[in-house]
């Protein structure tokens, strides 16, 4: 018998294209080729059996239908997106859990997640599925995903909490087969967004995509349970869309008091070195195309004195087009590129600046009628705002006189905003005087009670009716 390895097809593949270049040039569009026909019939696949698996559910004569088999303390959220960062879902179920709801989440795991435990707390348990499992949400229609479904029908708890559009249709189905409440909470709204042009930007959403996203959200307001958002503006287009008066609830992403930083932080300015006359202005979350940052690296021509801080995931992407704009832009020693920080964190590390920056894209309701986490986290680290002059958040900060808007799009008009910082001392002196106050009044009616009075209630009327 020979001692000869024998080897395999994949080692003589790559050896033969490693001797002869022009087969990688040959075989590689082919096997991305293949790829993507294979990820085609794959959704082609679960695009035909959805009908199947969510129509049978819904036309089972046994089926209790939505809160009238609903017992028990457990709440099953259904979420798409990176947990870990992701401070609303968090909040939530922390929430729940500290009202005695034991949470169970469904949730696929990020790509290279190593499924580790959140540390959220005891009662708060992750259910993580494949990363696969989470194709349908950026895909045509977003709301069919089969892998969820299947998991979210193992349980009867008490509700599914269905975060965003893409998990509502897995919710309802689920909950109209067991009998569960199902309470639907909408980060943003979904019929009134973009979607990626596939060149880095966005454009409309086709008309038939944005009629089955409106279909649906009144779908979920008429048939849930309860329906919640993030701000006035949205849970009032909401109702008048589905017809319904007052029934979406309105949960701001106000920090959670039940959350705490992880670690001590140094004084931003100090560690970053900001000279005592310069006005030191952080920017905390996404960034991207949407997120409209690249006027404001262009506006520090404008503004001399101003050095801008830019803290979160995804930076490395963008970090040498955001250089390119600051050299361009003769500021390149004003921009400072920070490494994102947990989302327990985001306050702590924010203390040190002059004021925190809300900007985004003009490109629909959605981002326009938008209330965002750093909003609120930047006035509990006690910064004066710096937005992007859009309904919402201008109504914010007309009511609280803590900030000024800009328009987000100009370059000389965000320059003038940050101009303002060291221009007129006592009016920024007295926005600065409102934040305690603001923020107290805040906290002595906390907005995530809302959320564990709107499941008592569900669970009073529950206990009445048997």
């Amino acid at each position: 018998m020979s001692g000869k390895r024998v080897r395999s097809p994949v080692e003589f593949a790559r050896e033969a294209v490693k001797q002869r270049p022009w087969l990688h040039a040959l075989l590689r569009p082919l096997a991305i080729g293949a790829v993507h026909l294979w990820r085609m019939a794959e959704h082609a696949g679960e695009m035909a059996l959805a009908p199947f698996r969510f129509g049978l559910l819904w036309l089972d004569p046994r089926a209790p239908g939505i809160g009238k088999g609903a017992s028990g303390d457990l709440v099953v959220m259904l979420v798409v997106s990176n947990l870990r960062s992701d401070p609303r879902v968090r909040r939530a179920a922390q929430t729940l859990s500290a009202r005695g709801h034991g949470v169970h989440i469904i949730c696929p795991a990020m790509p290279g997640d190593d499924r580790a435990p959140l540390g959220w707390g005891e009662e708060i348990r992750v259910e993580w599925l494949d990363p696969g499992a989470a194709r349908f949400a950026y895909r045509f229609p977003c709301f069919l995903g089969g892998a969820m479904l299947r998991a979210a029908r193992m349980h009867r708890p008490f509700a599914f909490h269905a975060h965003d559009l893409t998990t509502t249709l897995i919710a309802l189905t689920c909950g109209h087969a067991s009998g569960a409440h199902v309470i639907c909470d909408f980060h943003e709204w979904m019929s009134q967004s973009v979607a990626p042009d596939g060149a880095g930007g966005y454009r409309p959403l086709s008309p038939h995509a944005a009629t089955i996203r409106r279909w649906l959200e009144r779908l979920a307001i008429r048939r849930a349970s309860a329906a919640i958002t993030v701000s006035q503006g949205i849970a009032e287009a909401m109702d008048t869309e589905a017809g319904t008066d007052g029934k979406v609830t309105v949960i701001r992403n106000l920090p959670s008091d039940l959350v705490s930083a992880s670690r001590a932080y140094p004084d931003l300015r100090e560690s970053l070195n900001v000279k005592p006359e310069q006005q030191l202005i952080l920017y905390s979350g996404e960034v991207g195309p949407s997120r409209q940052i690249e006027p404001v690296i262009r506006a520090l021509a404008g503004a001399p004195r101003a050095v801008l801080a830019i803290r979160g995931p995804g930076l490395a992407h963008y970090a040498d087009q955001y250089r390119r704009i600051a050299r361009d832009s003769e500021a390149s020693e004003r921009l400072h590129l920070l490494e994102p920080v947990p989302s327990s964190d985001v306050i702590a590390a924010a203390k040190g600046a002059d004021a925190g920056l809300y900007t985004v894209a003009d490109l629909c309701l959605s981002f326009t009628h938008a209330l965002p986490n750093k909003v609120f986290e930047y006035l509990y680290a006690g910064l004066p705002l710096l937005c992007a002059d859009f309904p919402e958040v201008r109504r914010l900060v007309d009511e609280s006189g803590t900030g000024l808007t800009f328009d987000p799009a100009n370059p000389a008009d965000i320059a003038r905003a940050m101009r303002m910082l060291d221009e007129a001392p006592e009016r920024i002196a007295a926005m600065r005087a409102n934040i305690p106050a603001f923020v107290a009044n805040l906290r002595a009616n906390p907005e995530w009670d809302k959320l564990a009075t709107l499941y008592a209630r569900l669970g009073v009327r529950k206990a009445g009716a048997s």
